[in-house]
């Protein structure tokens, strides 16, 4: 039988890249999006390639719903092996003082507690089954931190710390908990949203010369979840093209 992987945020950019990255491995997928003409687009992709996978709305700040989309998973598919949080974005630039509570509270909560929820409801099930894979999504700026994204910032920190904790508690039970964390990526939406010439101002600052592609960033999540990875857990694996290293 195929491992049964949920991806958070699988609609779009770098998630759809996880989606597709996983079903080439033949695992079963089911994309959790907000976007839900967006996670529908992309199980048409995947169907067409012969993969097994289905689309699920969820708003990831909300406790209910996503209870409701683990249930209906694990309905569809008998099981849930994998979880890769990729809901997120930076949503608000602006400097800490022009920053409203509503506005900080809005980036943690799609970043930091939608990722919280959804390991809380899965997490009893792979422990129960003593197998697992969750991988977390960070970002460069969770480590450096960065001016005018302070929230960001810390819902990405949040994560890492968060993962090595959670980490912890499951490694008992044979489950493995990772983060990935992106440097600048060429997403649709961030091409689509990038001032002029700001890629490019990037490339003088990483090591390998130019920003990550979607698929380079797939390669990492797909790494943490694979048979070749039984002993690594509570690690943040940096893809950036030598941008960041620990």
């Amino acid at each position: 039988m195929s491992d049964v992987a949920i991806i958070s945020g699988g609609g779009n950019g770098i998630g759809r890249c996880v989606a597709l990255r996983f079903a080439r491995a033949g695992i079963a997928v089911a994309i959790a999006d907000a976007d839900r003409e967006g996670a529908a687009g992309v199980v048409e992709e995947l169907a067409a390639a012969g993969a097994q996978a289905r689309a699920y709305g969820v708003d990831v700040t909300r406790s209910e719903e996503i209870k409701d989309v683990v249930a209906q998973v694990r309905k569809d598919f008998g099981t849930v092996d994998i979880l890769a949080n990729l809901a997120g974005g930076t949503i608000h630039t602006k400097a800490v003082e022009n920053l409203s509570w509503a506005e900080w509270r809005e980036v943690l909560d799609v970043n930091l507690k939608g990722t919280f929820l959804f390991c809380r409801e899965v997490a009893p099930l792979m422990m129960e089954q003593r197998r697992g894979r969750i991988v977390n999504t960070a970002s460069n700026y969770g480590l450096t931190g960065c001016a005018l994204r302070t929230p960001y910032s810390a819902a990405k920190a949040g994560v890492l710390g968060f993962t090595k904790s959670l980490a912890q508690e499951l490694a008992p039970y044979g489950v493995l908990v990772n983060v990935v964390a992106p440097g600048p990526t060429d997403t649709p939406r961030v091409l689509a949203h990038a001032a002029p010439g700001s890629r490019e101002a990037w490339k003088p600052l990483i090591p390998m010369g130019r920003t990550g592609q979607p698929e380079d960033i797939a390669e990492g999540f797909y790494f943490l979840v694979s048979p070749e990875n039984t002993y690594i857990t509570g690690y943040t694996l940096n893809v950036n093209g030598g941008l960041v290293m620990n």
